[in-house]
């Protein structure tokens, strides 16, 4: 009989649940059928009847970086500050206090990807001061 209750703690233990699934895996589309595939370290571009192309430090003249984050929505509308017609645009997009950011630095240009639901997705441009904004779907 002690040996029966020794064993129940280990026995209701519980098991933890698996860690939360990246809600930007998978594949997403632009207008152009451009297609991207987010990894958990990197980004994948397949343009349309082209090769893939891995984005990574050597397909970004040594430049490379990518990490997940969040994002206010006021951060966000502060990457284009000189170009009111991108940041009117991302004001009238991003309506939550915060998102989850895929933030991919290449060479000289750096793109942020906002998750604004389960199949939408904003990828904002930047290249030095010129900035422009592009949806993509879930495939």
């Amino acid at each position: 009989m002690l040996t029966f209750v020794a064993a129940l703690p280990i026995g209701c233990a519980t098991p933890e649940p698996p860690p939360p699934a990246n809600p930007f895996a998978g594949a997403w589309t632009t207008v152009e059928r451009q297609q991207i595939a987010f990894r958990d370290d990197t980004v994948v571009l397949r343009p349309p009847d082209a090769a893939a192309t891995v984005m990574a430090a050597d397909s970004c003249d040594g430049e490379f970086r990518f990490d997940y984050a969040r994002k206010s929505r006021e951060a966000l509308i502060a990457l284009a500050p000189r170009q009111p017609d991108v940041t009117g645009k991302l004001t009238h997009l991003l309506l939550q206090p915060d998102y989850p950011v895929a933030e991919l630095v290449c060479g000289e240009g750096n793109t942020t990807y906002v998750l604004l639901g389960q199949r939408d997705l904003v990828a904002i441009y930047r290249d030095r001061d010129i900035a422009g904004i592009e949806r993509l779907s879930r495939l």
